[in-house]
């Protein structure tokens, strides 16, 4: 059957007027479809506050991304059951309520925030250890109740930017701010954005003489020698704060 998400490789990811979503497969057998179906029951549920006919429309101001994380990672791990699938998978899920991003977060995916040509916001990697993040997966280990929780208060023209660990390894969080607000000088649009951040950190991670990425650096501290880009799936998703002419009272 169609799924409501998009799969990058072993990447995969969702996109909705109020929330945004994406993970990073760490391993497994059939591991895409782990992650694919991740994100696929995170829209179903986010996509119930928006059906009048379902009582937890309600409860739209109260959305809470762990509790949707949480059942999604229930659902997966049911089919994975069934279709004898093994996988596991950093994520990262926010919310759009007003003037509140809620963002729940486990692993290495990463979101920042941009507002005015400034970073307001940026989360930290969660790692057991290096190269080595938290996970949700269909064996025994980290579980949704050990992500972060973070709620920011957003503005209207704030830039949300959430992308796998494969762009956050390879582009500095100031040369990403420099990307942006560059393009934002072109007048270019989100698209534009996303895809410019996604040549430079596909550039940068072919190219193994690059002076320093951020996963060098990292591995360098560890102990470990390490030079150049490093290759992985990528994905960036970009969106823009604006208020919804056809809902006023819902951003």
């Amino acid at each position: 059957p169609p799924h409501l998400s998009v799969q990058v490789g072993e990447d995969a990811f969702f996109t909705r007027y109020d929330s945004l979503g994406a993970l990073n497969l760490i391993v497994g057998a059939n591991p895409a479809l782990y992650s694919l179906k991740l994100m696929h029951y995170c829209f179903m549920e986010l996509d119930k506050y928006d059906n009048y006919l379902d009582d937890v429309v309600l409860e739209y101001d109260q959305v809470d991304p762990r509790q949707i994380l949480e059942t999604a990672w229930e659902q997966v791990n049911k089919d994975a059951r069934e279709e004898n699938i093994i996988g596991s998978s950093t994520a990262l899920l926010c919310v759009l309520r007003h003037d509140q991003l809620r963002i729940c977060n486990i692993g290495d995916c990463g979101i920042m925030i941009i507002r005015d040509g400034e970073p307001v916001f940026r989360n930290e990697e969660q790692q057991h250890s290096f190269n080595f993040p938290y996970q949700l997966g269909t064996v025994k280990g980290d579980t949704p109740n050990d992500a972060q929780l973070f709620t920011v208060k957003v503005q209207e023209g704030d830039i949300v930017i959430l992308a796998s660990d494969g762009i956050f390894d390879n582009i500095f969080d100031e040369d990403i701010l420099e990307l942006v607000n560059k393009q934002i000088e072109l007048q270019h649009d989100v698209q534009k954005i996303s895809h410019a951040l996604l040549l430079k950190a596909s550039q940068t991670a072919e190219d193994s003489r690059s002076a320093s990425t951020p996963f060098q650096e990292r591995a360098v501290q560890e102990g470990f020698y390490y030079q150049g880009g490093k290759v992985d799936d990528m994905t960036v998703l970009v969106a823009a704060i604006k208020t919804l002419e056809d809902s006023p009272d819902r951003r």
